[in-house]
């Protein structure tokens, strides 16, 4: 079994990952989107809605079924309830995928609301990590941008 490539878009809750990925799709809610004749398996709720759902999915993630990921994903690593959980998501992603974690620094609609450096170091020991970082950025323009940073890497 070789190893995928997961793209992950990072924020809090209520945050605009799902936004982002709604805007990539062109409002679409496909399981499966092709960009560039490479074809992602998506998954738009993250792992603040359903920790262990989203938990239970990573697990059974096959790298050779599903070589390319794409998904959403809250850095819940400040929260002692939720700190097991987010690592052992982000431990199993990493047994079968290269990983790759675009940040929206910024909430959408709060940009006094951010990611903290503190969180971007933790996403930085798994994989890649860009930080977006454009205040109040309309949905199409923060796809455009993950789709870039995604093709960059796949």
């Amino acid at each position: 079994m070789s190893k995928g490539k997961a793209f992950l878009v990072v924020g809090h809750k209520n945050w605009g990952k799902s936004t982002t990925l709604k805007a990539l799709t062109g409002g679409k809610r496909p399981r499966r989107w092709e960009i560039e004749s490479i074809v992602f398996f998506i998954r738009r709720m993250s792992n603040d809605d359903y920790p262990k759902d989203f938990l239970k999915l990573v697990i059974k993630f096959d790298s050779d079924d599903k070589p390319y990921v794409i998904a959403a994903l809250c850095p819940t690593f400040t929260d002692e309830k939720k700190l097991p959980v987010i690592r052992a998501i982000l431990d199993a992603l990493k047994r079968k995928y290269k990983l790759f974690f675009f940040v929206l620094q910024h909430k959408c609609k709060n940009p006094k609301r951010i990611i903290t450096e503190d969180e971007i170091d933790k996403l930085e020991r798994y994989g890649t990590v860009k930080v977006f970082h454009p205040e109040r950025a309309r949905p199409k323009v923060i796809a455009d941008a993950f789709q870039t940073f995604v093709m960059k890497y796949a």
